[in-house]
C-alpha cells in the first residue's frame, strides 16, 4: 500500500499497489512547471479522499486529461483521464507526495511530451 498526501494533508491518496519500478519525467508545458515524478496506476488501484472542495481540477488543450491539486497548499497529486469511452486505465499520480516510500532509488525515464511522444531512453 503506498500512501501520499498534500503539504497541508487536506489530500490523501492510497493506492493498492507495490512501489514502482520507474518513474517518469515529463517535459510538456506542464509536467515540466510541476516537477512532477509520475507513477502510473490503474484508476481502481487509487483512493482519492479529502473533505469537499478539497481538490482544484485544471483542464487545457484537449480537454483529455484532468489535473487535480489540493486547493489549499496547491500540490499536485495526480492526472485523471475525462473521457469516459477511454480505453486507457491508468491515472499518472506524483510520486514525490508518496509519505511511505523513498523513491530515490527508483529509476526516472524521461519522456519527451513536448514534441516526439516518446521516451528518451
Amino acid at each position: 500500500m503506498i500512501e501520499s498526501s498534500c503539504h497541508c494533508g487536506a489530500l490523501q491518496l492510497r493506492i493498492e499497489a507495490d512501489t514502482p519500478t520507474t518513474l517518469t519525467s515529463c517535459n510538456c508545458s506542464i509536467c515540466r512547471r510541476y516537477g512532477s515524478l509520475l507513477a502510473y496506476f490503474s484508476p481502481k488501484q487509487v483512493k482519492v479522499s479529502g473533505a469537499e472542495g478539497a481538490t482544484a481540477r485544471y483542464v487545457w488543450g484537449d480537454k483529455m486529461l484532468a489535473f487535480v491539486r489540493c486547493a489549499t497548499c496547491g500540490c499536485f497529486s495526480h492526472w485523471e483521464a475525462l473521457d469516459p469511452n477511454s480505453t486507457l486505465d491508468r491515472m499518472g499520480v506524483n510520486a514525490r507526495l508518496f509519505t511511505n516510500h523513498d523513491i530515490s532509488a527508483i529509476p526516472v525515464r524521461r519522456f519527451d511530451g513536448a514534441d516526439t511522444w516518446k521516451f528518451l531512453d
